[in-house]
């Protein structure tokens, strides 16, 4: 977990770093305004329960958990072994010791072992944050292209007040 949000968007702005600083804010409207259309019209095109990226996860991993032997030490806390070696998962906290399942807030393998050993639905077990819904909600707002500086309605008692912080400078 090496990478963070603010790597992230300092790798996606740093062509604009050195912009002005009014270029800089028409850059991140813009980009933010990008990246609004492209994920709500991936909400609006996904059919799965999960987003795509998180429900790919889940297959891959649900692929890879046949294999593991789950043995259950209590009501929500079983072993999940490989062989070699062991991670305990407690469904009910939603852990396992390999702590993905916590980080991501989806199943991990492990996880997985256990749901599918249980005959459980895993997808009970997944974030609502990577469902379509939320990201259908988290992207309804529009974020809207500025006209030209020509065509703005400023109201007057800005203007106003725009001219009086200028007098007597200079």
């Amino acid at each position: 977990m090496t990478s963070n949000t603010a790597e992230s968007l300092n790798a996606a702005i740093n062509k604009a770093r050195e912009l002005p600083i009014s270029m800089l804010f028409e850059y991140l409207r813009s980009l933010t305004q990008r990246w609004s259309y492209k994920n709500i019209h991936l909400a609006r095109c996904t059919i799965t329960t999960l987003m795509p990226k998180h429900e790919e996860s889940l297959r891959e991993s649900f692929i890879n958990c046949i294999k593991l032997e789950v043995e259950q030490t209590s009501d929500e806390i079983f072993k999940v072994s490989n062989g070699d070696k062991t991670n305990t998962v407690n469904i009910m906290e939603r852990t396992c010791t390999c702590k993905r399942f916590q980080l991501d807030m989806i199943p991990c393998i492990h996880a997985l072992a256990v749901f599918n050993d249980r005959h459980q639905d895993p997808y009970e077990y997944c974030s609502k944050y990577y469902t379509k819904n939320e990201m259908l909600a988290a992207y309804e707002d529009i974020v809207y292209p500025i006209a030209n500086e020509e065509s703005w309605d400023i109201p007057i008692e800005i203007k106003k007040s725009s001219c009086s912080n200028t007098k007597g400078k200079g």
